[in-house]
């Protein structure tokens, strides 16, 4: 009698578990398909990327349903579609809200390659392309965006928008990550370079303001160099264009040259 009682409890408990079962999963499909859609879609804009650019780059269209939206994947289109993109965040929030938060990098190189102008990052990542030879008078024409280092380096072996440039010689990383931590302090200072050539880097040398060129010879040291050509300059006149010359051990010289930017361009 006692067993026939316990069988008839547990097919009672089966039942009513399959029962909530059922119950659960019917409720999750309809409000699934129905409740949790996709109606909000939060972008915080910023310098780089507008709110319909973020949106595009996403993936993401109104309606689908919040859990179909694959946070990761949307974080993987955002960074390919948009190299500017630092960091990136996507958000499902219930019932029907999709977050969107993006911080951009900011450029700090530029290189001339192939008649483009690529826009490099402090984590050397390309952050842009900009067409200068096919428009009309181009070398006139065309001047790097404001507080780009035009970098001038013979070595470049993998240069694509959205990736890391690669250079055949690895002292050029060294050579970057010292300007990097350099201008952390200098910024000032570093929005005034034009250029800095290190296509011989036995030879390098530094365009500034296109009033000075600085001569550093060999790149050891580069940092104490710069911060030492920065005190020279700051200790000319207003009115003083020419060629600082540091390439010794000697005491750094300066010599009176008019029309620097046009010997800087001829050489």
């Amino acid at each position: 009698m006692k067993i026939r009682k316990t069988g008839t409890k547990i097919k009672t408990f089966l039942f009513a578990a399959l029962t909530l079962a059922v119950v659960t999963a019917v409720f999750l499909f309809f409000t699934n398909k129905y409740f949790f859609k996709v109606k909000n879609i939060e972008i915080d804009e910023n310098e780089k990327y507008t709110y319909d650019e973020i949106l595009k780059a996403s993936g993401i269209t109104p309606g689908v349903e919040l859990y179909a939206v694959d946070a990761k994947q949307t974080e993987k289109n955002i960074r390919e579609l948009l190299p500017y993109t630092k960091t990136v965040s996507v958000k499902r929030i219930p019932p029907s809200t999709v977050s969107i938060n993006i911080e951009t990098a900011a450029g700090l190189f530029g290189i001339n390659l192939g008649g483009d102008y690529y826009i490099i990052s402090d984590k050397f990542k390309i952050l842009d392309k900009i067409k200068v030879i096919g428009r009309e008078n181009a070398e006139l024409e065309f001047s790097p965006p404001e507080g780009i280092i035009t970098f001038d380096t013979d070595t470049i072996k993998k240069c694509y928008l959205g990736e890391k440039i690669e250079f055949f010689d690895n002292d050029i990383y060294n050579f970057l990550e010292e300007i990097v931590l350099l201008r952390e302090g200098n910024e000032k200072a570093f929005s005034r370079i034009n250029c800095i050539d290190v296509k011989n880097k036995f030879k390098v040398s530094m365009n500034y303001e296109n009033k000075f060129i600085v001569n550093f010879g060999i790149f050891e040291n580069i940092s104490s160099k710069i911060l030492n050509s920065f005190e020279i300059i700051n200790r000319l006149p207003d009115y003083a264009e020419g060629i600082i010359d540091m390439t010794d051990d000697k005491a750094a010289s300066f010599t009176y040259e008019e029309n620097v930017f046009m010997l800087y361009k001829s050489d």
